[in-house]
């Protein structure tokens, strides 16, 4: 017996191994790293392949020895990549930096300065992070367009020069500044919560001033968040395709997200030089995530501790009010007047005009343009069924992000972390790559999925997984084992435990990630782009194709 006990507790590491993967708890995390690998790994597989092939892919019958360059020797001989690539890199560049100085400043004053309003400024310099870019580039195209923004036709009536192009490179990226300077202000006022007061107080009882204390002590203690997030939003404004498309062609300037749109939707289609080119795109974003992770991930940033008070805000003096006025400002002028100039002309009979007083005129205000909409079958079809969408997406993507995230932070199987990492890949894969990838997988598998809402539905859960389990992460880790041990002390199984204990505690967690995804995937443009049908057109497809005519 003895001898049998030995030889059973010396099982080789490999056996063990078998022995947990065939366990019904080792089943159910294979099944799920398979579901997860069919949903977002086996269509950048798709695009890769394709980018190779000489036609276009199809999952069942890959012809191996077609493999060729050919279709990377094109685009790279055209001439015109580095160019997509400049313009790209350049509008990005600007965009991101107008976007760390906006977000930053806003968090600054809003969480550390005793500016009144503070509250307030907090809350509404969120407010551009729930508009479509899509929106905001049609709003930003009324306003400051060079021959009939209402800014630049205010400015000739004045007789003053009109000035304002939109369609630049300084206009895209203050564009791209205005709709991504939430991400850093989030970042940046959650680390700005988190310093510990000890620094702030050493400086100040060392005769530091608060301004000298803020350049040579918050500011390189808020640099990780400043650094995420710079690099985070210099990803998403890479793979931004609403702005570009709406702001970019006009003005000469094409990007690389436009470009590979056009390779596949226009005649004659070249999917797989488009294909080849996202796997370019993906290369960068890629590259820039792994950067981001290696930079912080060896540096020591290490701001909370137990000790200290919370220091007194900033004392403005003279200034608070003018940096009052000027936040507010640029809440009032920047964020929320390109909102009215798009209800103002929805509300005008005729779309066109040539002076201040044409615009005046209240003859033409009317609500014949909102009649027309909705009477239109193809907006409501299209509202109807980002409607279906989006309640899809956060059906299917919540049950998902809660059986990973609980996988992840509650239990010790093996294969969690491998999960974990399929699930925040796609921060790293452009929406317009993750839906060129699902036409490839899909188009030819015989599940009758293509053409319809669900691979629309499929490819939002894909695409917004790093999102949906983040958020229900973080509910999680906030819940103490013990409440769940004593659950199964009790003689309760895993169900009972997660419906009476670990749900109800989450669920303020889980319920952000349900408005998070409901407000993302009904949004979203660029994954949608080469999925959809004549019946299954989403409502922001609507709104770009009505705007392209």
């Amino acid at each position: 017996m003895t001898g049998l006990a030995a030889s059973t507790s010396r099982r080789s590491p490999s056996r063990r191994l078998f022995a947990s993967a065939f366990s019904p708890r080792g089943a159910f995390v294979a099944c799920l790293l398979a579901a997860l690998t069919f949903l977002i790994v086996l269509p950048v597989l798709a695009l890769v392949i394709g980018s190779f092939l000489p036609t276009p892919p199809r999952a069942l019958a890959i012809d191996w020895s077609g493999l060729t360059l050919a279709n990377y020797r094109e685009i790279l001989g055209e001439g015109n990549v580095l160019a997509l690539l400049r313009v790209t890199l350049a509008a990005a560049v600007i965009g991101t930096a107008g976007a760390l100085v906006i977000g930053a400043s806003l968090a600054w004053l809003a969480i550390r300065t005793d500016v009144p309003g503070r509250s307030l400024l907090e809350n509404v310099a969120i407010l551009p992070m729930f508009v479509p870019p899509l929106v905001g580039a049609f709003a930003w195209d009324i306003l400051a367009s060079p021959k009939s923004g209402i800014i630049n036709i205010a400015l000739r009536s004045l007789g003053l020069d009109a000035a304002l192009n939109i369609y630049s490179f300084g206009g895209i990226g203050f564009v791209f500044a205005i709709y991504y300077a939430p991400y850093v202000h989030l970042f940046v006022a959650a680390a700005l919560r988190n310093i510990d007061p000890v620094h702030e107080e050493a400086a100040w009882m060392s005769g530091a001033s608060r301004w000298r204390c803020l350049w040579q002590i918050t500011l390189p203690l808020v640099l990780p968040a400043l650094l995420s997030s710079g690099l985070l939003v210099f990803v998403l404004l890479i793979e931004l395709f609403a702005i570009p498309a709406i702001l970019g062609e006009p003005g000469n300037l094409h990007f690389m997200s436009v470009r590979i749109w056009e390779m596949v939707g226009f005649t004659p289609p070249k999917v797989n030089q488009a294909s080849a080119l996202g796997v370019l795109m993906l290369l960068i974003t890629v590259t820039l995530v792994l950067i981001q992770y290696r930079v912080l991930g060896k540096r020591s940033f290490v701001t909370v501790s137990g000790k200290g008070l919370r220091p007194d805000l900033l004392a403005l003096g003279t200034a608070r009010w003018p940096l009052a006025c000027l936040g507010f400002g640029y809440i009032l002028f920047v964020v929320l007047m390109p909102y009215a100039a798009l209800l103002f002309i929805a509300l005008r009979k005729n779309l066109f005009y040539a002076t201040l007083g044409a615009l005046a005129d209240t003859r033409q205000l009317s609500l014949d343009q909102f009649a027309l909409a909705f009477s239109d079958p193809v907006v409501r079809g299209s509202f109807l069924n980002s409607l279906l969408v989006s309640l899809g997406t956060v059906t299917v993507g919540s049950l998902l992000y809660f059986t990973i995230a609980y996988v992840v932070q509650r239990t010790s199987l093996k294969g969690r972390r491998a999960l974990d990492l399929i699930a925040i890949l796609p921060i790293a894969i452009p929406g317009l790559i993750i839906g060129l990838g699902y036409l490839w997988t899909w188009i030819s598998l015989p599940f009758g999925i293509y053409g319809t809402l669900w691979i629309i539905i499929l490819a939002y859960v894909s695409q917004f997984s790093p999102q949906g389990v983040r958020a229900i992460s973080g509910s999680l880790v906030q819940i103490d084992p013990e409440l769940e041990e004593s659950s199964r002390l009790c003689g309760a199984g895993l169900a009972y435990t997660l419906r009476r204990i670990v749900v109800p505690l989450a669920w303020p967690g889980i319920l952000s990630a349900m408005i998070l995804l409901l407000i993302l995937s009904f949004r979203e443009l660029a994954t949608a782009l080469f999925l959809y049908t004549s019946t299954t057109q989403v409502f922001s497809l609507a709104m770009f194709d009505f705007w392209l005519r």
